[in-house]
């Protein structure tokens, strides 16, 4: 356990035994405290219009004289603050830290979800940013987890690509992903606009789900050329995934699970079609009047697979958050099939927009393709950088934190130039301060001992400890916005510390030089840190 947890746990300790001798019956919480003057604070006496007479005082004076306390005040409405002393901060950064968590959970991560009928564009930044990330603290605090990219690679649109080019007689040996990106949108448009075209793909689909050859030689090629261009750029990016499965791979699993459900009356027929037997609305529809399977029926044969061979005691899934209701009705089955006793999670987010707030696109109109996005950020960051390789690493940087920045259930709009802004919220800025602190620290050995902070160095101190608040919030949420903005606020403390102060002294023996430098080792560690739980690497210069 971390330290400030320790404390924070005597500071309970102290309160509880306090408030049950006056038969007050309350769970006392803290946050951060909002006020500079103080450090963390409880706002759970607020809703006691009144305490017993001398309790107030009594928790003021049992709490300050708690050597890591310096100041424990009551506000007038009852908002209980506390002031930490030089010794809480000098422990906090001088042991050794150990942020995993005494349950140890598995833990399964649903993101990517790529539609291999089309290239990876620049909506599909969310989802990676996001669920790489989520994997990174949930790893960081001792949680078995794994990924997989569950690729969208069965139903209607392979379907209609499939039929698309058994129309057009396009010729399969040569296909390209370039290929795949024209006809997909063509396919689709065709599919709503003309009912024959629309009807050939009904049959396809039948036929993909009896594993007809000639159609599955052609659903073959098209997910060995998607996938493996997938693969390439996600390598390339530095996203990686335990696991690459898809919808295909639960297929064969489906038939026997609708003649299961139906022999227990959990799914009926209605006007043709199979749905759940709960009563309901909208139902829940598991095979269409055509025969041909739902997004949702093949989402709970994966969970059926999952449970079987990747049990997990918490199952995560990273969407669109346009998708809600699908995962509402998903997780609805999964109590009424009784398919999972574990949690379930739809982490939703929002879409990536032009600085006018429409859908980022290229110049002609087009969509704008990750890799061309991905090239545009390399070309602004090299303006001010010649070395390559610490382009290419920036330019990830970029892409991560940019996204990560945001709150994920809101939209936001992509600016190049504010996002490699070294003076703004940026990855630019906190790869700056990072390479500082390891400037810094060259060829220097750091004990760590600190001398009286003053406010720069108080200040400092006090962000590097709230790393675990801000952590913590991340993994109650799942929002990693909240630890990228942690990063970006710890950095500002730093780079104010920095400029106020002088780090290094020809003084060898100089006790403040010592302790400032310890300041920046302490700091350096948690940027780092933040940098790992983000996915983002740090360079070694700039």
């Amino acid at each position: 356990m971390e330290s400030s947890k320790v404390y924070l746990k005597e500071i309970k300790t102290v309160l509880y035994e306090i408030i049950q001798q006056e038969n007050i019956d309350t769970i006392l919480n803290f946050q951060l405290s909002k006020n500079e003057e103080y450090d963390i604070q409880c706002n759970d006496f607020v809703k006691f219009k009144e305490l017993p007479s001398g309790l107030k005082t009594k928790i003021e004076d049992k709490l300050s004289a708690l050597i890591f306390i310096e100041i424990c005040s009551f506000s007038s409405n009852n908002f209980l603050n506390i002031r930490f002393s030089n010794i809480y901060f000098e422990n906090c950064l001088t042991a050794k830290q150990n942020y995993e968590k005494a349950e140890k959970k598995k833990v399964l991560l649903d993101y990517g979800g790529f539609n291999i009928g089309k290239a990876l564009h620049v909506g599909h930044i969310r989802s990676l940013n996001i669920g790489r990330s989520l994997k990174n603290c949930l790893k960081f605090v001792g949680y078995d987890v794994k990924s997989d990219i569950h690729y969208g690679d069965w139903g209607v649109q392979m379907a209609q690509i499939i039929s698309y080019i058994e129309k057009e007689n396009i010729k399969v040996q040569r296909l390209s992903i370039e290929d795949l990106d024209l006809i997909y949108p063509k396919a689709s448009k065709l599919s709503n606009e003309n009912s024959e075209f629309s009807k050939m793909v009904s049959d396809t689909l039948q036929k993909l789900n009896n594993k007809d050859k000639e159609k599955m030689d052609i659903w073959k090629k098209i997910y060995k050329i998607s996938t493996t261009e997938i693969e390439k750029i996600l390598v390339n990016l530095e996203y990686e995934f335990d696991l690459h499965y898809g919808e295909s791979d639960v297929i064969d699993l489906i038939p026997q699970l609708i003649k299961e459900y139906q022999k227990q009356k959990l799914i009926i027929t209605d006007d043709g079609a199979l749905i759940a037997n709960d009563k309901q609305d909208p139902p829940a529809i598991l095979v269409k009047s055509d025969g041909t399977f739902m997004y949702l029926t093949t989402d709970i044969a994966t969970i059926v697979s999952r449970e079987k061979d990747y049990k997990s005691d918490l199952y995560i899934y990273v969407t669109d958050q346009r998708q809600s209701f699908h995962f509402t009705q998903l997780f609805k089955m999964v109590e009424y099939l009784s398919l999972s006793n574990s949690d379930f999670r739809h982490v939703g987010f929002g879409t990536i927009n032009d600085l006018e707030g429409k859908p980022l696109k290229t110049r002609e109109g087009d969509v704008f393709k990750l890799l061309d996005l991905f090239d545009q950020i390399k070309k602004e960051v090299s303006k001010k950088n010649s070395d390559k390789k610490i382009v290419n690493t920036l330019a990830k940087s970029v892409m991560t934190y940019s996204d990560l920045a945001s709150k994920r259930t809101s939209d936001y709009s992509f600016d190049i130039e504010k996002f490699v802004n070294v003076n703004g919220k940026s990855a630019i800025y906190l790869q700056y301060s990072q390479v500082r602190a390891r400037k810094l620290l060259e060829n220097k050995e750091v004990i760590r001992k600190f001398t009286e902070f003053n406010d720069d160095e108080r200040n400092l101190a006090k962000e590097i400890i709230n790393f675990s608040f801000a952590l913590e919030r991340t993994l109650d949420t799942l929002e990693p916005h909240h630890l990228a903005e942690y990063g970006y606020a710890l950095c500002q403390k730093f780079n104010t510390f920095y400029k106020n102060n002088k780090v290094l002294s020809d003084d060898t023996d100089d006790v403040v030089s010592k302790s400032r430098i310890s300041l920046v080792d302490a700091f350096y560690e948690t940027i780092l840190i933040v940098f790992n739980c983000l996915g983002i690497e740090a360079v070694e210069s700039m």
